[in-house]
């Protein structure tokens, strides 16, 4: 769940920075850090409920 609500999902939404930048630079750019971003938390996450005895 925690990917989720990071990760940028929204097809519309890149599609809009794509047309307000006039580029495809910047939505590839949001969508690869949110991307990165979003699985770094999902595995701390993880990684903490483990340590924590959580299964």
């Amino acid at each position: 769940m925690v990917f989720f609500v990071y990760a940028c999902q929204c097809m519309s939404t890149l599609a809009v920075v794509r047309r307000e930048t006039r580029s495809w630079k910047w939505p590839l750019v949001m969508f690869a850090t949110m991307s990165a971003l979003a699985y770094a938390l999902a595995v701390l996450v993880y990684q903490v409920g483990l340590a924590l005895g959580y299964t």
